[in-house]
């Protein structure tokens, strides 16, 4: 039987989160003047050649007040850094099927503690302020994220037959996220013809998975609430 706070925690204030994230990103873009790394003199914002982090920038590439995007990116990832705080901390709590899972849970969500904390460093370091800082916890956002992903891959696939098929999904999801890590950290973006595009839309289609894994592992979290009482703690570490 799930309760006020489990379905809060692990359900609601999570895919709230990501459902008002996407809406304020679309309401950024929409209301960006323009101005991108190739075209400092674009009108509008590009999919393919601004990054997501050029609507949270003070001023826009071609140096124009970039305030309603700025507030709305910056937000965005505020609320996302304080819903999926809280989330991560207590989340191990759901995978009690034994210690290897619980443990291997531990580490997916100490790194998706790593990575909220990373969207409020993303937030507060806009990119034409603070770039080396802005650059710092974006790539580890990533990295961090792509991490959560695959621990928990490997507890669905410990767990039981029937999870398989999500552990595949999460694995595919973690194949992509690797994917723009491998562009934009190591250089493999330089092999294509047009590299910046291929880093920015690397960057869309990691982004875009990561937001695809929200609604999938709250589903997923309100079945196992339901399915045996749960005993709520900080990383399932009950004195």
């Amino acid at each position: 039987m799930q309760t006020k706070e489990e379905r809060l925690l692990f359900f609601i204030l999570p895919s709230s989160a990501v459902v008002l994230f996407v809406f304020l990103v679309f309401v950024g873009a929409f209301s960006y003047e323009g101005g991108n790394r190739i075209d400092p003199y674009s009108d509008g914002y590009s999919f393919s050649n601004n990054y997501l982090s050029d609507l949270g920038r003070l001023k826009t590439v071609a140096g124009v007040k970039n305030t309603i995007p700025f507030y709305c990116f910056n937000s965005a990832l505020i609320i996302l850094s304080a819903v999926f705080s809280f989330y991560f901390l207590y989340l191990p709590s759901l995978y009690d099927d034994d210690d290897k899972v619980q443990n291997i849970s531990r580490l997916g969500s100490l790194c998706g503690l790593l990575a909220s904390f990373c969207f409020s460093g993303v937030a507060f370091t806009p990119a034409d302020l603070f770039f080396n800082a802005h650059a710092f916890f974006a790539d580890w956002l990533y990295r961090l994220m792509n991490l959560t992903i695959f621990f928990y891959a490997i507890s669905f696939i410990i767990m039981s037959k029937k999870d398989f098929a999500l552990s595949i999904v999460f694995g595919f999801i973690g194949v992509i996220v690797s994917s723009h890590i491998l562009l934009s950290d190591f250089g493999l973006a330089d092999l294509f013809h047009e590299p910046h595009t291929a880093r920015v839309l690397s960057q869309k289609a990691a982004t875009i998975a990561l937001v695809f894994s929200v609604p999938l592992m709250t589903i997923h979290n309100r079945k196992r609430i339901d399915s045996h009482p749960i005993k709520l703690s900080p990383f399932a570490i009950n004195g």
